[in-house]
């Protein structure tokens, strides 16, 4: 019987025997209750804008709900772990209604947090909510009210905990006013404490946890500027929010690494595509900035991968495109590498206003719809009647008014030679670039543009398309954003539907709107730094436009970032596969099989589970199924899921209790690592990736291999032998674009 057999048929009884009762699903939504009427978009909230993060890092998928629309049954809220408030007035609408409400969801199991207050304390009207009303549901969460504190002179901090608090800033030496709350369950734990003077009866307990939640008081989260151009926190909202959800017993989905390593993906919006570089090597020939991209930023970089999204508008003839970008285009697309993306057809700026004012779907100047002009000028055979098809499709300018603009922009395309066309921009541009594409691909992705507030429709239109979507965030965290306050979230709510966030921000904010200082761009790897240590919260991402290929700094900053990635631990892949990633962070489901055990369901392609305050534990491989590896990073335990297993089960136990049989297990890769399996006595899988093929796996100490490749290049061979504490390190020159089969047999038996 082999290896693999017995393992699969103890992971069969073990789950057989569980009784019903000890399965239950692991809720992981926070429902995050706003108010409309200060915000009309979830995305300028503060619980967007601050919270977010910190909660998608403790595994926690966030979903909102305007105040002012109806709050849901309690009874719907199955999914839901808590609840979330950061309200900005002292007033809402029918405030002992939501009272009640929060309380009936604290009696069914629901945490609730609240931070900056509860904007309960008066209606719209002015009418003061009963002090009495307040303290009821304060009861709930441990805590009682007593008064306001306006003045604070007086005050002191007597008790601070250093784990929550002062996180990246001191509280300031004149408190900010506050409602004094005191704790009345002795399970409520205070992480700041004032005090009048030196009677200990005036103590206010300004930041607190418990077993049903927590509480911030206002002006106690954050240090913002006037301008909001500054932020850092006063409290360390991982640890805070860790302990107000209790989110210690869930398995976090980890959107950040891959085969234990951090994962890498870069992509390129096609802004300035056409742009005539200033690079002095390239400006005889007078040169595009996309043409210089690709001879310095992408053929150089075969280990890396790189979705590149054209604006259809610069390559399309019957809008700005000339021969030469169209056949710009479809060499950098042909690249193996590289990965196609879409940034649009007419590059919206201000999405919208153009979806509510566009009127309906255009058409050419003689009636035929635009795809079949693409269609007919795109035959090979007649592009040498590019110029007349130009002027066949010469129509008027599209009149779009300005009146409606909103968030800064001038004006409402960055082409608007026809009208918009939601249809076109989505479905148009991506039909477009497939046909230019060679056999095998299709464009995978939708590149945002403009400011990447996109409504819902527009949203709905790239999933009829079949594509992922990405743009928006702009993570900032270095000496001029210096605090996790910049840093965004996995993405935004549109509706029923979600927008996926790029994990850094591109070189547009390090040069002023591209108007100076071309060379900002070297300074991401501060960015990158932070967001990777103490903690690990982003993947590396690497953003840029193709008008970096503009100036000579701007170039010189893209490739240097290049080769600060090549001196990283990294595990690359494409862009739209990131996206995947973060979709299967929202879409999957957690299921406890039992004590430290659960089963992963509907993950899409996230591959890695994360447990926190790990140091002490491990993977029980006999008890887990569909588990390729594990990695003790930053206190943290990351465990590989196999691609192939759709619903994988992870079994944790100490990690003095593995047994010294333990079947070989990876450690970490720059390849991602699927259907694992036990083979003469040693064990074989499938990879793919970009680069070489380094991989590092627990075997038995000193233990000598012969790892055999397979795939479309020649076949590779080679000896390798285990270090003394049993670390098998080794690296395949030959391509992984597409999958190799890998095979390590023990040395004495190899063929």
């Amino acid at each position: 019987m082999t290896r693999t057999l017995v393992f699969a048929l103890l992971s069969a009884t073990v789950h057989a025997e569980l009784p019903s009762a000890a399965i239950r699903p692991v809720p992981r939504t926070i429902l995050a209750v706003y108010d409309g009427r200060l915000h009309k978009d979830p995305r300028d909230t503060r619980i967007h804008r601050l919270l977010e993060m910190p909660l998608n890092h403790l595994g926690l998928v966030v979903r909102y709900c305007d105040r002012n629309a109806g709050l849901p049954p309690v009874a719907s809220l199955r999914d839901v772990r808590g609840i979330v408030t950061w309200f900005q007035t002292d007033s809402m609408e029918r405030p002992e209604e939501f009272l009640t409400w929060a309380e009936s969801a604290i009696d069914a199991g629901k945490r609730f947090v609240a931070v900056g207050g509860l904007s309960a304390g008066k209606d719209l009207r002015g009418r003061v909510t009963p002090t009495s009303a307040v303290n009821h549901f304060l009861a709930k969460l441990g805590l009682r009210t007593e008064n306001w504190t306006p003045v604070t002179y007086d005050q002191r901090v007597v008790y601070k905990d250093p784990a929550v608090m002062d996180f990246e800033r001191p509280l300031p030496a004149v408190l900010p006013p506050f409602d004094r709350m005191r704790p009345i369950d002795p399970r409520v734990r205070s992480h700041l404490i004032v005090r009048r003077g030196t009677d200990a009866s005036t103590d206010s307990h300004l930041v607190v946890t418990g077993p049903h939640g927590g509480w911030v008081a206002d002006g106690y989260t954050h240090f913002a500027s006037y301008r909001q151009d500054q932020s850092q926190w006063y409290v360390n909202p991982f640890e805070f929010l860790r302990l107000a959800f209790a989110t210690d017993d869930v398995p976090k989905l980890d959107t950040t690494t891959l085969s234990g390593r951090r994962i890498y993906y870069s992509h390129i919006d096609g802004d300035g595509w056409r742009n005539m570089t200033e690079v002095p090597a390239y400006r005889r020939e007078k040169s595009s900035s996309a043409e210089v991209i690709l001879r310095e930023a992408i053929e150089p970089f075969g280990d890396l991968p790189v979705t590149v999204g054209p604006i259809v508008g610069d390559i399309d003839p019957a809008w700005f495109g000339t021969h030469e970008s169209l056949d710009l285009a479809r060499r950098i697309l042909s690249v193996p590498w590289v990965e196609a993306g879409s940034h649009t057809y007419s590059h919206p700026l201000d999405w919208e206003s153009l979806c509510q004012a566009s009127q309906g779907p255009g058409a050419t100047a003689n009636g035929r719809t635009w795809l079949e002009g693409v269609l007919e000028w795109l035959d090979p055979a007649k592009w040498t009647t590019l110029n007349r098809v130009i002027e066949r499709y010469s129509r008027p300018e599209a009149a779009e008014g300005k009146a409606a603009l909103r968030r800064g922009h001038s004006q409402l395309r960055s082409y608007n030679l026809y009208p918009f066309d939601l249809n076109q921009e989505i479905a148009g541009s991506i039909d477009f670039l497939n046909l230019l594409l060679p056999r095998g691909k299709r464009v995978e992705l939708l590149q945002w543009s403009g400011t990447t507030m996109v409504p819902e429709e527009v949203l709905q239109a790239v999933h009829r398309a079949r594509v992922r979507n990405i743009n928006g965030g702009d993570t900032r965290f270095d000496a001029e954003f210096d605090s996790y306050a910049w840093v965004a979230p996995l993405g935004r709510q549109a509706g029923a539907l979600r927008q996926v966030y790029s994990s850094d921000s591109n070189e547009n904010t390090y040069t002023n709107l591209w108007n100076e200082r071309y060379f900002g761009f070297r300074y991401l790897p501060a960015t990158l730094l932070h967001t990777e240590t103490p903690i690990r919260v982003k993947p590396f991402n690497l953003y840029f436009h193709m008008y970096s290929g503009e100036k000579e700094a701007s170039l010189r900053a893209v490739i240097e970032n290049l080769r600060y990635a090549r001196s990283q631990e990294l595990s690359p892949i494409a862009a739209s596969r990131y996206s995947a990633i973060v979709d299967g962070f929202h879409e999957a489901g957690i299921v406890e099989l039992g004590p430290r055990r659960w089963r992963i369901d509907d993950r899409g392609e996230l591959d890695t589970v994360r447990f926190d305050h790990a140091d002490g534990e491990a993977v029980d491989f006999a008890a887990s199924r569909g588990v390729v590896g594990q990695r003790h990073f930053q206190g943290s335990l990351y465990v590989a899921l196999d691609a192939a297993e759709r619903a994988p089960v992870v079994a944790l136990t100490a990690a003095g209790a593995v047994p010294p049989t333990v079947p070989p297990y990876l450690i970490e890769s720059r390849w991602q690592i699927s259907r694992l399996r036990a083979a003469a006595a040693g064990f074989e899988f499938e990879a793919r990736g970009f680069g070489p093929g380094e991989m590092a796996w627990r075997v038995a100490p000193n233990a000598a291999y012969v790892v055999s490749v397979a795939g479309d290049g020649p076949r590779e061979s080679l000896r390798v032998t285990a270090t003394p504490p049993g670390v098998l390190e080794f690296t395949i020159r030959q391509s992984a674009i597409e999958p190799v089969s890998i095979r390590a047999v023990p040395a004495g038996r190899a063929q």
